[in-house]
């Protein structure tokens, strides 16, 4: 069985449980908004959870907000805050081309299957508007290319995957991203801002 579907089958369900007193404790994501001072107007978060993080974009920004998660339960509380999720995964987004000129990936995709890592990527790019922006929340890899597996300490039919998930955009000359748009959040941890810019032509060329 792939870890995308034990998460929609009871792991999502099972982590919003474990987590439900953590939730917002902390958002290394909203402050990074602040820092770079984006002003997102649509915006989707894969792996909201219940939504905590969208309800406060809204409610700060003022953007129309969407969030994917793979917790049937976590959907149904995002209704309370007035938050539309789908309970779905990152490889399945059903959603209208550039619907959105920021994706926030909330410390979800080191979960995610291997296998579907490429699909992940051509998800995002089809929802992401030209000029819009990717946050990435997840754990800060030693290497840019070195991947660490460890078994997921709450369900050993899981592997975790310690990566900078960032060059799953950035191989393409589409996706930019500046050393300073990296900020490490304690000792394990990153999150990270990619643009979406055209691939200019050369002046002359054919």
């Amino acid at each position: 069985m792939k870890q995308k579907d034990i998460f929609l089958e009871s792991e999502g369900n099972a982590w919003l449980e474990r987590n439900r007193e953590k939730l917002g404790q902390s958002d290394p994501v909203s402050d990074v908004i602040e820092q770079w001072n984006l002003m997102p107007m649509k915006v989707l978060e894969v792996g909201c959870s219940n939504g905590w993080r969208l309800a406060k974009l809204r409610d700060k920004y003022g953007c129309v907000v969407m969030g994917i998660d793979p917790s049937l339960r976590a959907c149904i509380e995002a209704a309370e805050l007035k938050v539309p999720v789908v309970q779905t995964t990152a490889s399945m987004m059903t959603f209208a081309p550039e619907a959105f000129d920021l994706i926030i990936y909330g410390f979800c995709l080191y979960l995610t299957d291997p296998q579907d890592w490429f699909r992940i990527a051509a998800e995002a790019d089809s929802v992401l508007k030209e000029n819009g922006r990717i946050i990435i929340h997840d754990f800060a890899a030693s290497r840019h290319w070195h991947c660490v597996t460890r078994v997921y300490e709450h369900n050993p039919a899981i592997i975790s995957y310690h990566f900078d998930f960032s060059w799953l955009w950035r191989v393409h000359p589409q996706y930019h991203c500046r050393a300073d748009m990296q900020k490490p959040v304690g000792d394990d941890e990153m999150v990270t801002i990619i643009q979406k810019k055209r691939i200019a032509a050369l002046q002359g060329g054919s």
